[in-house]
């Protein structure tokens, strides 16, 4: 199922069984009479600790601070972790995890099925925690874990997670991200994670040595992340608009020219990176370009990134993994802000961002209005002033397909 079907389906059968649930759950808190004080005491002696995130491989990344807090605070407690095929590498990489649950989203039935074995296997857990935000299911599930302690967030309206889950937090969504995730932490009793302890453990769990060889053939690595997941497309430059941020950071610093260009991303942005490679030999011949887009294990990419000089990208996971290993980061922004995504960190930085009437739009809105007419990431590209940005903001028509 393609992104727009499963949140169809999230809403479709999410809502109805929340409003089944709801009055049940009020009712059994009524006669079990649990008591729901945090932090748990029982925690310390054992137990599990259920983490649910179906979406966003960096939000993960994101999150790891809080994430390594509550390993260090509990470790005892079995950590487990709900998550999609596609975020599942992942999550291994962060090295916090026992034990990680998939769940297909291939068609319903899988979904179902899948669903149901990792139900069973995080059933009454001392804590489940919700990090989807957006998603009615993922709060329909966490009610079925039967869980003692569940952990969730809500935006405006509260009303459809009160009380399904005896804990929430409010998440405000044009703020950092990291704050939310961290008050889960601090609610369990646990102190957030330092940058310099999540850089070392991850080091460790993708075994990068903690000074880094030489770079391949003696020349510095550039890495190039072009490509995001399929939330928020729109984050994404064309083939022409990445050559003239080469030519751009080119003009800016010349040495550059004698570095090694690497692109890094999955399967699906091989195609784009082939095309953006074919316009910089173009322009720019005596260039050393590689596409390792879709060949390389995702521990293998972040070794790669660890080796790198900079590193050069839209929000996107291999951004969050090339802060988190100290790399220079060159980043543009415009469907997502970086003041919500960017935890402050001791590398060096630049973020490239204009602020237009229709941004951030990914996690605000149910679609994005501008349909792939990006003109927040356009404009950090061409020179466009407000007038000219003004009478080109999107104006979105009718229902989009699926």
């Amino acid at each position: 199922m393609n992104l727009r079907r499963q949140k169809l389906l999230d809403r479709g059968i999410g809502i109805p069984l929340l409003a089944i649930l709801k009055p049940l759950v009020i009712l059994a808190g009524i006669i079990l009479k649990r008591d729901h004080t945090l932090p748990d005491p029982g925690l310390d002696r054992g137990g599990r600790i259920t983490v649910l995130k179906m979406l966003g491989g960096g939000s993960l990344v994101i999150a790891l601070p809080a994430l390594l807090g509550l390993r260090k605070r509990f470790p005892r407690v079995h950590f487990q972790l709900v998550t999609t095929p596609s975020v599942a590498p992942f999550a291994r990489t962060l090295g916090v995890f026992d034990e990680i649950l998939t769940i297909e989203q291939n068609s319903v039935f899988a979904l179902a099925a899948s669903a149901l074995h990792a139900l069973v296997k995080c059933f009454r857990s001392n804590c489940f925690i919700d990090l989807e935000v957006y998603s009615k299911l993922s709060t329909v599930f966490s009610v079925f874990t039967c869980a003692h302690n569940r952990i969730g967030f809500y935006l405006e309206n509260v009303i459809w997670r009160k009380p399904i889950h005896t804990h929430l937090i409010f998440f405000n969504r044009f703020a950092p991200v990291h704050l939310f995730y961290e008050r889960v932490a601090i609610l369990l009793g646990a102190e957030v994670a330092t940058y310099q302890e999540c850089q070392k453990l991850l080091r460790s769990v993708c075994k990068i040595p903690e000074v880094s060889a030489s770079p391949q053939h003696g020349r510095p690595v550039v890495v190039i992340g072009s490509g995001c997941s399929a939330l928020g497309q729109e984050r994404m430059f064309t083939a022409p608009e990445w050559s003239q941020i080469f030519r751009s950071q080119l003009e800016k610093n010349p040495a550059l020219s004698d570095s090694r260009i690497v692109f890094l991303g999955g399967p699906e942005d091989q195609t784009l990176a082939d095309s953006i490679l074919k316009i910089l030999y173009a322009s720019h011949p005596n260039l050393e370009i590689e596409n390792l887009c879709g060949k390389l294990a995702l521990t293998d990419s972040i070794r790669v990134l660890a080796e790198a000089r900079e590193f050069w990208g839209i929000d996107s996971s291999l951004l969050h993994y090339a802060r988190l290993l100290g790399r220079k980061c060159i980043s543009f922004w415009g469907p997502t802000a970086p003041f919500s995504r960017l935890k402050k960190f001791p590398i060096e930085e630049e973020v490239h961002y204009r602020k237009v009437p229709c941004s951030p739009c990914v996690h605000v809105t149910e679609f994005p209005p501008c349909n792939g007419n990006n003109v927040c990431m356009k404009s950090l590209v061409s020179p466009m002033t407000d007038d000219i940005l003004e009478k080109n903001l999107p104006v979105f028509h009718g229902a989009p397909e699926f």
